[in-house]
């Protein structure tokens, strides 16, 4: 009970409405890791109806466990294989330690397929990565332009666990 206790637990850094549409900084946030461990960077995009989020081809409709884990660049699958994929959005992800902004890591992790979804709602991972106990700035940047996510509320979280 204890030891479950250390890993269940809110989010690190709750849903919070980001706009990939321009490239940039898109989150910029303060944070506590309670505990050592590996922790998911994850999107929701919210649809305005069920029917809007069944008809979504842009976020994905699928998962491949061939091109969706780790950080396959998205012109390395090859043409019959991205079908429901959805479009592929990179991220540069840069943490540092509070207070005194050291470098903990730098990384650009390529976003592609969907991996849960709810009513009006997609989920898509990021990016998964280790820290340690302590407090942390996060810096999100979007690398292109996404502008055809016009109409569709995307928000980024920090979890302790997996989209399930």
């Amino acid at each position: 009970m204890w030891i479950t206790g250390l890993c269940a637990f809110p989010p690190l850094i709750p849903a919070t409405e980001i706009s990939i549409r321009e490239a940039g900084l898109v989150l910029s946030t303060k944070f506590t890791a309670p505990v050592d461990k590996s922790y998911l960077l994850s999107l929701r995009f919210v649809f305005s109806s069920t029917e809007t989020r069944i008809k979504d081809n842009l976020v994905g409709e699928r998962y491949s466990g061939n091109y969706c884990t780790g950080n396959i660049q998205y012109d390395a699958i090859p043409q019959q294989e991205r079908s429901g994929l959805g479009l592929p959005i990179s991220f540069k992800v840069v943490m540092r330690t509070e207070p005194g902004s050291d470098l903990v890591f730098e990384q650009t992790f390529n976003s592609l397929c969907y991996v849960a979804h709810a009513t009006n709602d997609k989920y898509r991972d990021v990016g998964r990565f280790g820290l340690n106990e302590g407090v942390y700035r996060i810096e999100v940047y979007n690398l292109q332009p996404q502008p055809a996510f016009g109409d569709i509320k995307v928000e980024m979280s920090l979890d302790s666990g997996d989209r399930k």
